[in-house]
């Protein structure tokens, strides 16, 4: 492993053409020559303004040094890894400007026994006019030797295998189960070819052509009914818990409460406790993004109770119109976490239930939960969940050789939210 602050003279050997001009983007011909001199180190404040016309390229066009600067100093006092200290960003400089860049998120992970200080990494991001060349390597290679355990989801092949190249265990992808609300409105307007589903070729052509005709609608109209018949009749044994809907979660002791209670019947997971939950989801429902994009995003939390106490909790991202072009301007509600014994699958169904409620008062057309438990699993198929194949695969490493993690993704309680993923379909 590289040490700190290596300075890496590229040649034309290691990068001679990074891009060719691409007409229909714009960009120029880059080329890594003799003179150049790539810089691979730890981010630190006096890379503020560089970091900041990253972002402003990247992910937010809003960043500026000072709101770095102040985004890095609080990150170091929430942090749960190493508290008082920033979380690692490691970045790439090409003389002063940063063309490449990943970071981290402080977490604590339950192995079923205790838990212990990790980091979630997120962002890894190199320029489009360098992706040809070592800088995602290098920006790597750097994080890297700062973290002895970590976690991360992936969607890449190249990542993918650059990450299994550097001792990380692939688990598999986490399968996104969707409910469907209003399932003759989505019939209508989901490119189904588009959505990786690998459905024979004459039923995506067959759709297209029942979308034309308006059968598409027709028929989902009627998918919808049995779905919400077979979802309210296996939802019977949650009716005897009190759900709530409300913008601000519940206080922190009652939340650690229901962790403690929660982590017994769970093998692997990041810590969902009190101070997690109100950090990661905000105390109003409004949380600060966990990376450059900047983006606050709205939360609801569906709480279920036994009597008074807390029994379970779900946080709902308000649905929003997506960007992706398979949704064709779906609103899709999603599922950001849920906190449940897994053994207690009455309190589960509760949980399912009010957050259905609360999208449907919202208008959404679906809800999506990305989930990995088996026991949430087998809920979400009751509650008339679709599985699709999912392309995000988690990945682990522990060099600390401190304990045995489970290698089954199924023992793993994973969701949309762990490490700001939620945001994507």
């Amino acid at each position: 492993m590289q040490s700190l602050g290596t300075t890496y003279a590229l040649t034309k050997q290691l990068g001679a053409t990074i891009t060719k001009r691409d007409s229909s983007h714009g960009r120029a011909a880059m080329s890594v020559t003799a003179a150049s001199r790539i810089q691979a180190m730890l981010a630190t404040e006096e890379h503020a303004a560089a970091i900041a016309a990253f972002y402003r390229e990247v992910w937010n066009p809003h960043a500026t040094a000072e709101l770095f600067v102040a985004t890095r100093r609080q990150a170091a006092a929430d942090n749960v890894a190493a508290p008082g200290e920033p979380p690692p960003i490691a970045i790439v400089l090409e003389g002063d400007r940063v063309i490449g860049y990943c970071g981290s998120v402080p977490q604590r992970l339950w192995d079923g026994v205790v838990e212990h200080p990790a980091y979630w990494v997120k962002g890894l991001m190199v320029l489009p006019e360098y992706r040809r060349g070592p800088i995602g390597y290098l920006v790597w290679q750097q994080m890297a030797a700062q973290l002895t355990r970590a976690t991360m989801t992936i969607v890449t092949p190249a990542a993918q295998r650059l990450f299994r190249a550097s001792g990380y265990t692939d688990l598999g992808a986490m399968t996104n189960f969707v409910r469907l609300l209003r399932p003759g409105h989505l019939a209508q307007r989901l490119d189904v070819a588009g959505l990786g589903l690998g459905l024979p070729r004459w039923i995506a052509v067959g759709a297209r052509l029942a979308q034309r005709t308006g059968l598409a609608g027709v028929a989902g109209a009627g998918v919808g009914v049995v779905a919400d018949l077979a979802a309210t009749a296996t939802r019977r044994a949650g009716a005897r818990f009190a759900t709530d809907c409300t913008i601000e979660p519940p206080n922190r002791d009652e939340l650690d409460e229901l962790w403690r209670e929660a982590r017994g019947s769970i093998a692997a997971s990041p810590v969902r406790d009190g101070l997690y939950l109100r950090w990661r989801f905000g105390t109003d429902g409004t949380a600060p993004g966990l990376g450059p994009e900047g983006d606050e995003s709205r939360y609801l939390f569906i709480t279920a109770r036994e009597d008074t106490r807390l029994a379970g909790i779900a946080v709902l991202l308000h649905p929003r119109e997506h960007s992706d072009p398979r949704l064709r301007g779906a609103r899709v509600a999603t599922i950001s976490d849920i906190v449940f014994p897994a053994n207690r699958d009455a309190v589960g169904l509760a949980l399912l239930a009010g957050a259905e409620r609360a999208a449907r008062a919202r208008q959404a057309d679906a809800i999506l939960c990305s989930a990995t438990h088996r026991a949430l699993a087998r809920l979400l198929r009751r509650q008339s969940y679709l599985p699709l194949p999912g392309n995000v695969h988690f990945y682990h490493r522990d060099a600390t050789g401190v304990t045995r993690w489970p290698l089954d993704l199924g023992s793993w309680w994973l969701t949309r939210g762990d490490g700001g993923a939620d945001e994507v379909f």
